[in-house]
């Protein structure tokens, strides 16, 4: 009987023996779990650096002189004004040029008559203007007496006719014995194109009319009384 409760002592001691030593064994490792992947930290964008702009200075062109230059022994040409007047669609001829002296002034007078080519009768369209010379169609330069120069230019005028017949009878240079004007020529005649200078002693500016009964253009340059 004894024998057998130590052998049943001996099986339970056992027994704790192998349940004590199940639980102070080494732990259960764990399946390892893969690391999550470290988030990439971006590098800084350093931007390619730029080329550097050009700065342009635009260089202002130079100005041109505003002075006109003098006419021969004159007055700039700029200190009379530029006339201008007539009627654009008027065809003339010229018949006759006069040159007067009256008290306080010189006269010159271009008279014109009907034309037969195509447009209306009346003045023709003029200009009237100080220069330092006066050219034809030639190109070639005119010479006028005198100490300042106008030029008076006429359009749609002529001398002759479109059939060749000379309206105008009288000189195309003339000198007259006025003390202002000292010659008056002409200086184009060409193509329908009218032009004539006038030579004065010295620079003085015209007052010029338009008349009619019949068609005149008047140019009145001031003289001492």
């Amino acid at each position: 009987m004894v024998g057998r409760l130590v052998l049943y002592a001996s099986l339970v001691l056992a027994l704790g023996v192998v349940v004590v030593g199940a639980c102070t064994g080494p732990a259960a490792q764990s399946s390892p779990t893969q690391a999550p992947p470290l988030a990439s930290t971006p590098r800084p964008f350093t931007p390619a650096p730029s080329a550097v702009p050009t700065t342009t200075t635009a260089t202002p062109p130079a100005s041109a002189s505003a002075s006109a230059p003098a006419s021969p022994g004159s007055s700039p040409a700029a200190a009379c004004p530029r006339v201008s007047g007539g009627v654009g669609a008027a065809q003339a001829q010229l018949i006759a040029v006069r040159i007067a002296h009256q008290p306080g002034f010189d006269r010159l007078v271009f008279e014109f008559g009907p034309s037969t080519a195509p447009g209306s009768p009346g003045i023709p369209p003029y200009v009237i203007e100080a220069a330092g010379s006066l050219s034809g169609a030639s190109g070639q330069p005119v010479a006028i007496s005198g100490n300042a120069l106008f030029g008076v230019r006429f359009q749609n005028a002529s001398t002759r006719t479109p059939t060749g017949t000379a309206s105008y009878p009288g000189s195309t240079d003339i000198k007259p014995l006025t003390p202002l004007i000292k010659q008056v020529k002409l200086v184009e005649d060409f193509e329908r194109v009218l032009t004539w200078g006038a030579g004065l002693d010295h620079l003085a500016c015209p007052k010029v009319l338009e008349l009619a009964g019949p068609f005149r253009v008047v140019l009145d340059f001031p003289t001492p009384p």
